[in-house]
């Protein structure tokens, strides 16, 4: 699932109406469309608003750490051409300091640039995009799901040229929908994602008939997970893995058999 977070009504619209997002009817400017695997909040401004915002969707969800997160809104910039759609690829609280690195893990043809978080509204261009809510997103976001799932796509909303006084609602309606082609590409690579990640994480068959015979405490339940989808990376073909590893029997025997299979192995590159 994805779980797009904008500050305002205005940039959300274009997006409600596209993926046909409805508003829940338990939950206050959460909006969801099941059919499409995608919700959207609306945070009002600022970084504290936004990681509330994150905040509530993932409870209202309960969401896990496969889900996606995705910060979408305008923002500013000193010379990047209105309209510009840039995905994030470094965000920096202005009043901390801190920063985070977006991972970057699909092919997206779209320019990237760093981005600056402001606690006000501030006219002083830079060559960086600036908002008031991504870092509080990317804070929060971070904490509970899989870094590759959290990102941030801001379209150019103003700049020296066209200053932000002349951004009205309408504009930043129009900016939004003239990049829709653009989000959904990034929103469907995003559920592609996450859609693989959910597979890898839920347990398969060698898991549930290992845990109905040895009794696995939560830890080594954890480390039993790791280790299969280790081995099933590695020799997906492998259908006997079950019966040979029920023949020991304790719960650590069977992973210490596995984990030493597993060291038998040749270390190539790109393997997990």
């Amino acid at each position: 699932m994805l779980h797009i977070i904008c500050a305002l009504k205005p940039e959300a619209q274009p997006l409600l109406e596209h993926f046909e997002l409805r508003a829940r009817p338990d939950a206050a400017r959460i909006f969801h469309n099941p059919a499409t695997r995608i919700s959207l909040t609306l945070s009002g401004i600022g970084k504290s608003a936004a990681a509330a915002a994150v905040t509530r969707t993932h409870a209202h969800f309960n969401a896990d750490k496969t889900h996606a997160w995705l910060n979408l809104g305008i923002a500013g910039h000193a010379d990047l051409p209105l309209g510009q759609a840039v995905m994030v690829n470094k965000i920096t609280d202005a009043a901390s300091g801190q920063t985070w690195f977006p991972s970057r893990v699909f092919n997206v043809p779209l320019p990237t640039a760093s981005l600056i978080t402001l606690e006000q509204p501030n006219s002083h261009y830079r060559k960086a995009l600036f908002d008031m809510e991504c870092a509080g997103f990317f804070q929060a976001a971070s904490g509970i799901a899989t870094l590759e799932l959290v990102q941030a796509l801001k379209i150019v909303s103003d700049n020296t040229g066209q200053p932000m006084d002349a951004v009205t609602p309408t504009l930043a309606s129009r900016l939004v929908a003239q990049n829709l082609p653009v989000i959904e590409a990034v929103a469907g690579q995003l559920l592609a994602l996450s859609a693989l990640l959910q597979r890898l994480e839920e347990p398969g068959p060698d898991y549930q008939a290992l845990t109905r015979r040895h009794h696995f405490t939560v830890s080594q339940q954890h480390r039993l997970r790791d280790l299969l989808r280790k081995w099933q990376t590695l020799h997906p073909d492998d259908t006997n893995l079950t019966a040979r590893l029920q023949r020991k029997k304790t719960a650590a025997e069977v992973l210490r058999h596995l984990q030493e299979e597993l060291e038998k192995i040749p270390m190539k590159l790109g393997l997990p």
